[in-house]
């Protein structure tokens, strides 16, 4: 058995007493902490495969009435200073090329604006456009590549069926969410 690390983030702060039952759910190799992406817990979690410890953490954080897993922190996440850094030229000219003021266009849009109003793109979606549009395409061909490696790919795939489910929960007409469900069992 190996052991992985990962941070699923919660729908919500817990509580000191809640602390206590998700220790006693399962998650003694666990810590939880508050912080401005909201309420996560990181795992350092022994399991036959990364998916099976994801999989195992979820389900003994749900023990604990009222919480629910809701996506997974991963390196797949970006800022403009992230794609910088990983495409080897400045902040200012990835900004310009989000705000389609440099570049041919068509850089990916950001898939979330935290609360302070920075931009969050996701790693993968942005790749494709650098690949064919950046000047640094051999730094960022090595960055794909980690990328597709099997963890963040495991941990991409689990942040999105997180995410998923929680969405679910929270549609409100009874028949969206059950044909939206049977879609899922297809996959």
């Amino acid at each position: 058995m190996s052991s992985y690390e990962f941070s699923l983030r919660l729908n919500r702060e817990v509580t000191d007493a809640e602390v206590e039952a998700l220790y006693e759910a399962g998650c003694s190799d666990a810590a939880v902490e508050t912080g401005p992406l909201g309420a996560m817990i990181e795992f350092d979690r022994n399991a036959p495969s990364l998916a099976e410890a994801i999989t195992a953490a979820v389900r003994d954080v749900e023990k604990v009435p009222g919480l629910r897993a809701v996506g997974l922190a991963c390196d797949s996440m970006v800022t403009l200073l992230g794609i910088s850094e990983r495409a080897g030229v400045s902040r200012e000219a990835v900004r310009l090329w989000a705000a389609g003021l440099r570049g041919p266009g068509g850089f990916p849009r950001p898939v979330m604006i935290t609360p302070g109003g920075e931009s969050v793109w996701e790693w993968e979606q942005v790749v494709p456009w650098l690949l064919e549009n950046g000047p640094g395409r051999q730094k960022v061909f090595l960055w794909s590549y980690s990328a597709a490696d099997s963890k963040a790919h495991v941990l991409f795939t689990a942040d999105r069926v997180l995410r998923a489910r929680d969405a679910l929960r929270l549609e409100p007409d009874d028949v969206v969410r059950k044909e939206l469900e049977r879609l899922l069992e297809d996959a």
